[in-house]
């Protein structure tokens, strides 16, 4: 049979996934032709199906824009790929982390009406960022005790000063957080893993100052005053300025056990699901169905969660009363 686009249509949709993929400032026809060393010609007859992509074409066009290679077969499919971080003892490749961090954000406010919805298991890794002793406690955590950083080994919290290259990536973090719409979905648990963190270190002499272990406890006193008042305003707050932004801020607190750290970009153009694993890294991936998974397990948590900003007073007010009992519990049993 004579191969026309009407029976290319994996091609065809293969070719609408590379547009989505593609960064908006660029031409994707001219970066296809100039990865293959082809005349735009040549390109412009596979995209419209009437010449074959390679398999070593697609292989390549896959690895060029970061598409799963699932996303090339059939819709009916099943398989499901995710991109998963290269982390290792090494504290470089942390920097590695923020980047990807920071460049996912960027990647999904490309498209109109980007959002975050965040089901956190575990405090969610952006907030971390706006608080110095916090970050610099919850970093060295999560190299020393999670990827087991030989150049933290022997190291007290106060000892390590943080990387420049780490330093660079937290402030387009912190930036690109603020400006995109969020939905957050907390329960009771989300903070006790922070709580038991440094309650670890402080009874194990990670801290030669205890002091410096109260100052982190304090900062998480702060991040709780972020998230409040976020949640009174129903926008976001920047606690460094001091300042609310215009961005539109949603919390939830679930009474149902969460379970894992599940994160949602979501946009007019893209959608992208990640799944925590290994204390505070993640896994990625665009694939449709799963998307679809994805948002229909949010969705049907929040439906069972309350909504406690801008709305609801009573009930906000008790979950912040726990939490705030919760602290002092904390920084009494950490107190010489």
């Amino acid at each position: 049979m004579k191969n026309t686009p009407s029976n290319r249509p994996a091609q065809l949709a293969f070719v609408e996934v590379l547009k989505r993929a593609a960064p908006l400032n660029i031409n994707l026809a001219e970066e296809i032709a100039s990865l293959f060393e082809i005349s735009l010609d040549s390109v412009y007859r596979r995209m419209r199906g009437e010449t074959d992509f390679s398999l070593e074409e697609v292989v390549a066009l896959c690895d060029n824009f970061n598409i799963p290679l699932e996303d090339a077969l059939s819709p009916k499919s099943k398989m499901v790929s995710f991109r998963a971080n290269d982390l290792s003892n090494e504290s470089q490749s942390f920097a590695a982390y923020l980047k990807v961090l920071y460049s996912d954000l960027r990647w999904v406010r490309q498209w109109e009406n980007a959002e975050i919805i965040y089901a956190a298991e575990d405090l969610p890794v952006f907030y971390h960022f706006f608080f110095p002793r916090l970050a610099r406690f919850k970093m060295v955590y999560w190299n020393k005790s999670i990827l087991g950083s030989v150049d933290l080994k022997q190291s007290f919290v106060e000892d390590i000063q943080i990387p420049d290259s780490w330093r660079e990536e937290v402030p387009k973090i912190q930036q690109t957080f603020l400006e995109m719409p969020s939905t957050e979905i907390w329960h009771e648990d989300t903070l006790k893993s922070t709580f038991r963190q440094l309650e670890y270190y402080a009874s194990a002499g990670y801290f030669k100052d205890i002091n410096v272990a109260l100052e982190v406890v304090d900062e998480i006193e702060a991040l709780v005053g972020m998230l409040k008042a976020q949640a009174i305003e129903g926008k976001k707050y920047n606690p460094i300025k001091k300042e609310f932004t215009d961005t539109p801020y949603e919390l939830y607190i679930s009474d149902v056990m969460i379970g894992t750290n599940c994160v949602f970009l979501r946009s007019s153009g893209q959608n992208a699901s990640y799944l925590g694993y290994n204390t505070f890294n993640f896994i990625q991936t665009k694939n449709e169905a799963f998307n679809r998974q994805s948002i229909g397990w949010l969705e049907n948590l929040i439906t069972k969660s309350e909504k406690v900003s801008g709305v609801s007073e009573k009930n906000r007010n008790r979950y912040f009363a726990q939490v705030a009992l919760e602290l002092e519990q904390l920084r009494k049993r950490i107190s010489p």
